[in-house]
């Protein structure tokens, strides 16, 4: 499974995320296609290369936010142990299931931000606003299945043997045929 294009769309989509989503009116500038995206990656992927992706995603979203560096990786990679552990006995990449378990890991990962910079600075106003975090649940809610589904025809049409059939079509056995 091809890791370069989820780099390239995972930068893609945080670039997006903050210069175009910041300046919309409302509920639209808290859309995260990014977290989406961390959790696809991780269902969806073997655990090494999808660990590679969580901490490569949690490094330039540190990067973005400018608060501790080392805070979304630790994040994302606390919430891919957990996804990993309990995809052992429940089967979590069924449609039903990505919608609970986006906005469980969501709960989860702002959790652990927030637990991580409340005990690291102590004297900052708290960041846990549950209007705020509703408002975002209910967005995730709302773009999961859609990027889902986007997601799911990106990772089909870069596969490997479908870019191999791009690439080497098979040709026609009588060139010369006319279809009359």
């Amino acid at each position: 499974m091809p890791c370069i294009p989820f780099i390239i769309l995972g930068s893609l989509l945080l670039i997006l995320q903050t210069s175009f989503f910041s300046v919309l009116p409302g509920w639209f500038a808290k859309i995260d296609p990014l977290f989406v995206l961390v959790v696809y990656v991780i269902i969806r992927l073997d655990p090494y290369r999808a660990a590679l992706l969580v901490i490569y995603f949690g490094m330039i979203t540190d990067i973005f936010s400018g608060i501790y560096s080392g805070l979304h990786p630790v994040a994302y990679l606390a919430l891919h142990l957990m996804i990993q552990l309990l995809s052992r006995p429940l089967v979590l990449n069924e449609p039903p299931h990505q919608i609970p378990l986006v906005l469980g890991g969501y709960v989860f990962v702002m959790g652990i931000i927030h637990l991580i910079t409340s005990s690291l600075a102590p004297e900052v106003a708290s960041l846990w606003n549950w209007k705020e975090i509703i408002v975002r649940l209910l967005l995730l809610a709302i773009i999961t299945m859609p990027l889902f589904r986007f997601y799911d025809l990106t990772l089909e049409r870069l596969s490997p043997k479908k870019a191999l059939g791009i690439l080497i079509r098979p040709r026609n056995k009588n060139r010369f045929r006319d279809d009359f």
